[in-house]
């Protein structure tokens, strides 16, 4: 359906949560464990930076011994945006509420797949959402073709919103496995892609 003036297009890649309750220790250790998975199985050029925008070689240095997540993205001239961060333990020391622009760069496959599996693996610890509800389909089926995990969108995703099969096939093998090769225009093309059918959809 075409966009009309009084439906505004709002872009993807923007992304709140609030931490409305802590997380238990089975909880963080199953979310932990798939993160560290879903890490290994993205390809090299779509994985996070650490918070300072050096490159990150090994999954464990997503978390630290205070039980948090933080890595960060780049833009596409290569500048660190603003790192992603949450927390296991709900603290007055910390602010609950956070937003991540992760802009459509390399990193933001990364940042919907931590975040769907915050959502499914610790439930009601964290209220999620993004400026396009959309974005959390290819998230989605990246987990259920890669992980066999089959998940629940932090938010309600338009019945009318599908990524047609063959198109959907062609994103997923291009960004599932350490082996592939992802090039800055390869990942424009994904993202436009995306972009495009969110159009056709009123983001």
């Amino acid at each position: 359906m075409p966009l009309t003036p009084t439906e505004p297009l709002v872009l993807p890649g923007v992304y709140q949560f609030e931490q409305g309750a802590s997380i238990n220790d089975e909880q963080w250790f199953r979310f932990t464990d798939a993160v560290k998975e879903a890490f290994w199985l993205l390809p090299a050029q779509l994985r996070p930076y650490k918070q300072l925008g050096f490159d990150m070689n090994r999954a464990s240095e997503l978390f630290d011994e205070e039980g948090s997540v933080t890595f960060n993205h780049k833009d596409g001239e290569g500048y660190c945006l603003n790192p992603f961060y949450l927390r296991q333990t709900l603290s007055d020391n910390f602010r609950t509420y956070r937003k991540v622009e992760s802009q459509r760069c390399k990193q933001d496959l990364f940042v919907r797949i931590v975040l769907v599996l915050l959502h499914n693996l610790c439930p009601e610890s964290y209220y999620i959402t993004s400026s396009c509800p959309q974005s959390w389909h290819f998230a989605q089926r990246w987990l259920a073709w890669n992980m066999d995990m089959f998940t629940k969108a932090p938010e309600k995703i338009p019945a009318s919103f599908v990524i047609p099969g063959a198109i959907e096939h062609l994103l997923l093998v291009k960004t599932s496995g350490p082996g592939k090769q992802v090039t800055t225009e390869e990942w424009e093309a994904i993202s436009g892609i995306e972009f495009w059918l969110i159009q056709q959809h009123n983001c």
